[in-house]
């Protein structure tokens, strides 16, 4: 089983994407065998949060069991730990931030509201470091969001987005410091990088993602199908950890 933590769906507005749609998406899903994947509408990374989330939602309500819907919310358009609040109430099982996207800096009192939120709903805050593998896109500097998790002892959060060299290090780094935080592995490289990561800092802390529709599945997929691990540890890495992150065990 598969568990994807970081995809998406929709209108890309940089370049042309081969798949778009949640349709797409799902479509790539039965390709590559991924069962589930946690969800939100680029219309809110990039846009408007309040109507990406309501496509979000409803994408997840056209394909319930496959797709599993994250918000996302800015200080901006009356964004607040209230809206984050009533997102959960109407089944949202995470949230994620851009503050690159959505103007905002890591040490505003809004990413304290709503990673206090986060932590009292017992739900993740993923914070990407950049939106894919693609170096055209500046990366938060990820000690800044270690400084975040740091702050919020009690809320879970997902690494997304670093790489290889110093900041697959910052990762290893952060991991050791702060149990309340896992990585997820869509981009990370490197020759055996999952093997060398687990070797690190356990495979419990690590995550399947691929970034769909953004990057194509089957290169991750193929990372963690070819790692060097046991089937327990990629049992645990390819679903059994995000499971438990979004309690889908049932």
């Amino acid at each position: 089983m598969r568990i994807d933590i970081n995809a998406c769906f929709g209108h890309w507005q940089y370049w042309d994407l081969p798949d778009r749609s949640a349709d797409d998406l799902v479509a790539l899903m039965d390709r590559h065998g991924i069962d589930q994947a946690a969800v939100l509408s680029l219309r809110g990374m990039i846009l408007d949060w309040r109507k990406g989330n309501e496509e979000t939602l409803f994408a997840a309500g056209r394909y319930p069991g496959r797709l599993v819907p994250f918000a996302t919310i800015s200080p901006f358009l009356g964004g607040s730990g209230g809206e984050l609040e009533r997102a959960l109430d109407a089944g949202f099982r995470g949230v994620r931030l851009y503050p690159s996207f959505h103007s905002y800096r890591l040490d505003a009192e809004f990413v304290d509201e709503i990673c206090g939120v986060a932590g009292q709903r017992d739900v993740p805050v993923m914070i990407p470091t950049r939106p894919m593998m693609n170096w055209r896109f500046a990366a938060i500097p990820i000690d800044t969001i270690g400084v975040v998790i740091d702050r919020h002892p009690n809320t879970m959060f997902i690494l997304s987005g670093p790489n290889y060299l110093i900041e697959s290090q910052a990762v290893v780094r952060i991991l050791k410091r702060c149990p309340n935080a896992q990585y997820e592995i869509s981009c990370l490289q490197g020759f055996n990088a999952v093997a060398k990561m687990a070797g690190e800092v356990g495979c419990e802390r690590l995550l399947f993602g691929t970034g769909a529709v953004l990057n194509y599945p089957a290169c991750n997929v193929a990372k963690l199908d070819h790692a060097e691990l046991t089937d327990a540890q990629r049992a645990a890495i390819a679903s059994e950890n995000a499971a438990s992150l979004l309690g889908l065990e049932g």
